[in-house]
């Protein structure tokens, strides 16, 4: 770095070592001072928020839930005064986990929502923590067009991914030329000055340093190389950042993000006992990690929070012995399941089609709905088509008649 000290004259500054001002990212160098840990609220997972949009409109809201995977525990415990409360208002934990389909509606999302969010200190560390304001929110495009979740604090957003930026103009106006895409695609119900982008920054863009600094003012960074630990096995559900395997008896199976110098990958699997405890409990086979496990871990159920090595970021999987009840975002606008249809128990007291499955015939599909682009090239095909309750209900009927 050169500066000027006095009119015609220069001098070298010597190079050194700083962390950048007012950076949410510094306090996780080793370098920064000692006091600056991760507390294990952090390392819990975040409350559930969703973006949605209100069919027919360019308004969008926010929402809040409770993820419902690893907290059946929690059912026969709660009392009815266990509620989180939201600007005053309670919701009973029980109500919440019961039903997917009960959200709150979370109005001026980007102000003081660590003081207006309530949770009962007892259960915080299973819900999870309130975000802080910071100013901006970001979200995945999980939904489409019609929203996506909520990312959590120092995610990282990858290039030729869309996401959706809530915030008021005054803060991505610096933003909208480094962005390869900013488009204003509706506001927030109620509050007009409050607005919604859609975002995406591409591989090959110039700005992207440029990018990243801007968002590491509010806790997030721009990767183009995911450093977590890549999951290999079995198929599984990403769920609000928790990897759930599809499959009742398989240990998930991670190996290391990249290869290093081009150097053949160990093919050997650590087993790391997670939750020893628990006989029910899945293991977790790690690949390309070394002979022993050097990163740390904490789990809450049947929910792992784990580092394999000291610098990754950390992973989260569940590894309880039942398959996810969930295996599509919710949409509280297409969804006819019944409100009392909450569990895999429920999923089993429904009927299997077994009957009607002796007397089909091989040109008739039991169909997992899809899309509506799908329904018309069955249509046009002439395969006919069985009418499902619901995406979720079905598929649970077709594990019970290949188990």
């Amino acid at each position: 770095m050169r500066r000027t000290i006095k009119p015609g004259k220069r001098k070298t500054k010597e190079p050194y070592f700083a962390h950048r001002k007012n950076d949410e990212w510094s306090r996780y160098c080793e370098a920064y001072h000692a006091s600056a840990g991760i507390s294990r609220e952090e390392m819990s997972l975040p409350l559930l928020m969703f973006l949605r949009k209100e069919p027919g409109s360019t308004q969008f809201r926010v929402e809040v839930a409770l993820r419902r995977r690893g907290l059946a525990f929690m059912l026969r415990e709660l009392s009815s005064d266990d509620a989180i409360t939201v600007d005053g208002r309670s919701y009973g934990l029980r109500s919440m986990l019961t039903s997917r389909h009960n959200t709150i509606p979370l109005p001026n999302p980007l102000y003081q929502t660590e003081t207006r969010i309530q949770i009962p200190q007892r259960w915080q560390l299973n819900i999870g923590h309130a975000p802080k304001s910071i100013g901006v929110m970001i979200f995945s495009d999980a939904f489409g067009s019609n929203g996506g979740r909520r990312l959590p604090d120092h995610s990282a957003l990858r290039t030729d991914c869309t996401y959706y930026i809530v915030a008021r103009n005054d803060r991505v106006r610096d933003a909208r030329p480094l962005f390869s895409r900013m488009d204003k695609v509706g506001n927030i119900s109620g509050d007009a000055k409050l607005h919604v982008y859609a975002v995406s920054v591409t591989d090959s863009s110039p700005t992207k340093n440029d990018i990243d600094d801007w968002l590491s003012q509010y806790g997030y960074c721009l990767s183009d190389v995911d450093r977590s630990a890549q999951l290999m096995w079995p198929p599984s559900l990403g769920s609000w950042g928790v990897d759930e395997p599809l499959f009742r008896h398989s240990s998930p199976m991670y190996r290391f993000p990249y290869q290093i110098n081009g150097q053949p990958m160990q093919d050997k699997a650590l087993r790391k006992y997670f939750i020893s405890a628990d006989s029910n409990a899945r293991d977790v086979g790690l690949i390309g990690f070394g002979n022993r496990f050097e990163g740390e871990s904490e789990s809450e159920s049947y929910c792992v929070f784990f580092k394999p090595k000291p610098r990754m970021p950390w992973s989260t999987v569940y590894l309880g012995p039942n398959y996810p009840d969930d295996l599509h975002p919710y949409d509280e606008w297409t969804q006819t399941i019944p409100e009392n249809d909450s569990s895999e128990d429920n999923a089993k007291s429904l009927p299997t089609n077994a009957e009607s499955s002796s007397a089909s015939t091989d040109n008739y599909i039991t169909q997992i709905p899809l899309t509506h682009g799908a329904g018309i090239v069955f249509r046009r095909v002439g395969i006919p088509q069985q009418q499902s309750i619901s995406r979720g209900t079905t598929i649970a009927q077709l594990r019970e008649r290949t188990r």
